[in-house]
């Protein structure tokens, strides 16, 4: 048998599909590289407070970033919202801070994208938590976060007890996950701030012991999800009232 015989070999179509994605992830990394770039000079442009031109353009950066940029990675429980559901949460954020809040998203990247394209008040009061490192194109606004280690992040000591407004969904449907990253947000929280929670229904128990009760709103996810995924959050909202409200 020659070595022909014994080699597949990979039809014309196969080869052009696998060429074309090998292109797209090229270019995805090469998107990858010019956003990081960007984010590291209008972090420095930013710094020059006098300039309004710089602001625009750090907001006008910021705003173009989408959620098409990020591929799912199931292997890192990501499962991206659906439209409304990240439009709903963003603007949830907006209705209830102004121009000194401060804000997280923590492990809810597409809130936090959705948010930003939405261009709040002041952009760089706005943080994300995550573990995903391909979110740092944010620059100083993408702060690496891994629940099993809930108080050693970036700006801990600078950020506790004095952030407004957390958008929070763990990445992974489980008691000790929700129990550290609540942690987090316990540290994060001022005084009489609001969390936003997004997890699932089985975890109700635990977001009730720190005061995050079951709201009516469901959230969605673009590819499904089979879980019973519900949101809780510790204040009232008109946009989320509580479930028993509305039966």
């Amino acid at each position: 048998m020659s070595s022909s015989d014994s080699e597949p070999e990979l039809s014309s179509e196969t080869l052009r599909i696998l060429q074309q994605v090998m292109q797209e992830q090229q270019e995805q990394q090469e998107r990858f590289e010019q956003l990081r770039q960007q984010a590291e000079e209008r972090f420095d442009e930013v710094q020059d407070a006098d300039s309004a031109n710089n602001n625009n353009k750090a907001e006008k950066d910021l705003s173009m970033i989408t959620m098409d940029f990020f591929r799912e990675d199931w292997q890192m429980s990501q499962f991206w919202y659906d439209e409304n559901t990240s439009e709903q949460l963003a603007r949830e954020v907006l209705e209830n801070t102004d121009k000194d809040s401060l804000v997280c998203c923590i492990s809810s990247p597409t809130a936090y994208v959705k948010l930003m394209s939405m261009k709040p008040p002041t952009q760089n009061n706005n943080f994300l938590f995550e573990y995903d490192t391909r979110f740092d194109v944010y620059g100083r606004q993408f702060i690496h976060y891994d629940y099993s280690h809930p108080l050693e992040f970036r700006l801990a000591q600078e950020l506790k007890n004095s952030v407004d407004l957390i958008v929070v969904d763990p990445p992974f449907l489980a008691e000790e996950c929700l129990t550290k990253t609540l942690e987090t947000v316990r540290f994060l929280l001022k005084d009489g701030g609001k969390v936003v929670l997004c997890t699932g229904a089985v975890m109700e128990p635990i977001a009730k012991k720190d005061g995050l009760l079951m709201t009516s709103f469901y959230p969605g996810h673009q590819n499904g999800l089979s879980n019973d995924f519900r949101c809780y959050v510790n204040y009232k909202s008109e946009r989320f009232p509580f479930k028993n409200d509305q039966e």
